[in-house]
């Protein structure tokens, strides 16, 4: 005779072992991977916000360039305006005795309102006061067709600054047999860009990349009255133009 409690066990041990074999494996364990759509999504996300910071950086840059070049063309102009109030006249530019037309790159505004010594025994040559190194009249007469400097005196108590410029914003164009100078704007003009020429034909590329400050005292276009001040530089493939008759930056022709 059988026991009962025999055949319930039985069956009992009967079902758990039909539960083990056919059970699945545990959730956790099932392997989980990204979708195509989810990977693109995922890289293009990267890529937008990759462009906004490139964007946002060059924005940025751009804004300080103009930024700096504003704020050297207000200093100069509030030192021509001193100049002119002291001479009676605005700097000298450049202008050619036989063409009569100016050359607005090659000027002497460094000289005239930083201050030169003239030589106190008579000879046609000037100094700057930092420096011992003699600037003959030959040599202004050939860069920049003028006799001399104004702003000059035997002694620096004899000469006026107008501006105080770093060592940056003032640079040789010509080293030897002295050097002669101009003042440049805070941005460097670029070196082989097709269609855009550097300012100074120098086969020096240091001398190629000065981007001198443009000035015209003599019948100038935009303000007949005054003078003519005005910065270009090279932006996305644009000359831009920030000067001292409008508020906007223009583009080179404007």
């Amino acid at each position: 005779m059988v026991n009962t409690a025999q055949i319930n066990s039985g069956n009992r041990t009967s079902e758990f072992g039909k539960r083990s074999g056919n059970a699945g494996p545990p959730a956790n364990n099932r392997r989980s991977a990204f979708t195509l759509i989810e990977l693109l999504t995922v890289i293009a996300i990267i890529a937008l916000l990759a462009g906004l910071v490139v964007g946002g950086t060059r924005y940025a840059s751009t804004k300080m360039k103009e930024s700096r070049i504003r704020a050297e063309l207000n200093a100069l102009i509030t030192a021509i305006d001193a100049y002119h109030a002291k001479f009676n006249s605005y700097p000298p530019d450049n202008v050619d005795p036989v063409t009569k037309t100016v050359n607005p790159i090659t000027n002497s505004l460094y000289y005239e309102l930083t201050g030169t010594i003239v030589d106190p025994d008579g000879k046609p040559r000037f100094h700057l006061p930092n420096r011992q190194q003699w600037i003959g009249t030959s040599v202004i007469s050939d860069y920049f067709h003028a006799d001399g400097f104004l702003n000059a005196g035997p002694t620096p108590k004899d000469i006026k600054q107008f501006a105080s410029l770093k060592s940056e914003q003032h640079k040789p164009i010509v080293k030897s047999p002295v050097e002669v100078e101009v003042l440049t704007v805070p941005v460097d003009w670029p070196l082989k860009k097709s269609g855009l020429p550097p300012p100074f034909n120098s086969p020096d590329p240091a001398v190629q990349r000065i981007n001198p400050w443009r000035y015209v005292c003599t019948q100038p276009t935009n303000n007949p009255a005054t003078f003519d001040l005005w910065a270009e530089y090279v932006e996305g493939g644009k000359v831009r133009v920030i000067c001292n008759w409008s508020k906007d930056i223009l583009e080179r022709g404007q």
